[in-house]
């Protein structure tokens, strides 16, 4: 019995899809991986093909001899996992199963394609699936799996959360059957080829260190309407999705990682909510990790789960970056995030603690969400004007607004005639693709936190931005905005080859 699995998101670290295979190989079951990061990345094109045919013809011939085929996606990677999924059905007699936040929140639309797909989480479900294939049955009775059979959808509930995260080995990083693309040729995931794809992660290329990628949790405690952590969690009842791997089952996985990745120079803490953990389990951790690991580590933050006293602990222990989003500073936008808890005030004196420790970490990251279709150009002013208070060093992450589907913002923008063809507006959106405007030109300038906040609050005064964002300006804007744009990309591009 063997199992393929594949991701076509933009880096190979998929720590969901690395521990089902871990998972199914704890059961016994031969795996392999497939990484194939989808080429386009951030340039979205509506309507085109993502792989090329030479690069699917050699996706089917690792797949040939395999028993199930796994697909995971997000929405955003739908085409992806279409073009992969037809090939494959004309090429073998294997069935294929899709799973990730996509198929989750769309299972009906993914059996457009796939003869399975797995809601909410995978490694159980994956297991059952696994084993009814390997025994010949159906899999019309396995929980969060729904089957097409002869036109017909068999459609599970999805399972209890009963599990203890420590139930699962660590990601899979066995170096053997690993396969990723590489300038559109499949080569075997070499010990040295992961080293050259981690360099490149976002995270990895500011801090100018290797990093190594993990989860020490599932969920959010937030409830922000733009989010799908929402969406999921409510598949659950709202009951148990937030869940913590124990300390000692993470300090595990990071000494494997130290023996067995030399070259890893620090660790990154991509859980959603890292510091929603209590202080004495933040305080366990932190002690456990400074002697056993004592690399640096980045992570994540909110402005309602941060604390000093946290934070204190978290940086002598070694924390060496953060990010923590703002979103947006207009109390109206606020209230439709559902964010009015994180109040400017509350995400301000957050931003304060932050800074006391400027001398200890990089410069932190604040995101921030524009293109919102609800939002007026004085509410980004308010936002634009938070920042110009924000003490320095800090750096800004802008992205574009994506409605995933299901969400409440999308729910709400569907409802009010603001979304006329999802796959259009948006499966093929990234966050990267900015609204070319004099507002949003300012968010990009104030990017690495170096523009002068003298001259922000200048460009945000009302007589200013009446002259600069007037409808007679709004095309020599656009034109300095996407030619920056392209001066970026191609700086970028540069210097990824030197």
């Amino acid at each position: 019995m063997k199992i393929t699995l594949i991701s076509p998101y933009p880096d190979i670290t998929t720590f969901g899809l690395r521990t089902i295979s871990a998972y199914l190989k704890k059961h016994g079951f031969q795996t392999q991986l497939l990484f194939l990061p989808d080429p386009h990345g951030d340039n979205i094109v509506f309507g085109k093909d993502r792989y090329e045919p030479y690069t699917m013809d050699e996706m089917v011939e690792i797949c040939r001899d395999s028993d199930l085929i796994g697909i995971t996606l997000m929405t955003n990677h739908y085409d992806c996992a279409v073009q992969i999924t037809k090939k494959i059905k004309s090429a073998l007699n294997t069935p294929v199963i899709w799973g990730g936040i996509h198929p989750t929140i769309r299972p009906e639309e993914c059996l457009e394609f796939a003869d399975m797909v797995c809601i909410g989480d995978g490694e159980e479900a994956m297991l059952d699936v696994a084993n009814a294939v390997e025994e010949g049955r159906d899999c019309t009775s396995c929980g969060s799996i729904w089957v097409k059979s002869n036109g017909t959808i068999s459609k599970n509930p999805v399972r209890a959360l009963d599990g203890s995260l420590d139930d699962y080995p660590m990601p899979d990083y066995s170096f053997s059957d690993h396969y990723a693309m590489s300038d559109g040729r499949i080569l075997p995931l070499t010990y040295d080829l992961t080293k050259k794809f981690l360099e490149r992660g976002t995270v990895s290329a500011y801090l100018k260190k290797i990093g190594y990628q993990t989860m020490t949790g599932r969920g959010c405690p937030h409830k922000c309407t733009y989010c799908i952590n929402d969406t999921i969690k409510n598949l659950y009842s709202g009951k148990g999705y937030l869940r913590w791997r124990t300390t000692a089952h993470v300090i595990d996985e990071l000494m494997w990682v130290k023996e067995h990745m030399p070259y890893v120079g620090f660790i990154w803490i991509s859980d959603d909510a890292f510091f929603a953990r209590g202080l004495k389990n933040i305080e366990e951790f932190c002690k456990e990790y400074k002697e056993k690991i004592a690399l640096p580590f980045s992570c994540l933050a909110s402005p309602l789960t941060l604390t000093e006293e946290k934070l204190d602990i978290l940086v002598d222990a070694g924390l060496l970056y953060l990010q923590m989003g703002v979103e947006s500073a207009s109390k109206r936008i606020q209230d439709l995030f559902n964010r009015s808890t994180m109040s400017n005030d509350r995400m301000m004196k957050a931003i304060q603690i932050i800074n006391k420790y400027k001398d200890k970490m990089y410069p932190p990251s604040y995101d921030f969400i524009l293109d919102v279709p609800y939002e007026t150009d004085e509410d980004k002013i308010e936002s634009l004007r938070f920042i110009s208070e924000i003490p320095k060093p800090f750096r800004l992450q802008p992205f574009s607004l994506v409605l995933y589907p299901e969400t409440k913002l999308y729910n709400m923008a569907k409802d009010d005639g603001l979304i006329a063809d999802d796959k259009r507006d948006i499966y093929a959106k990234s966050y990267t693709m900015r609204e070319p405007s004099y507002l949003n030109l300012l968010m990009t300038l104030s990017k690495g936190g170096r523009l002068p906040s003298a001259m922000l609050k200048l460009l945000t005064a009302p007589g200013v931005v009446d002259v600069l964002n007037s409808k007679a300006l709004k095309p020599m804007f656009k034109n300095v905005y996407l030619g920056l744009q392209k001066a970026y990309r191609l700086t970028k591009g540069l210097g990824g080859r030197q």
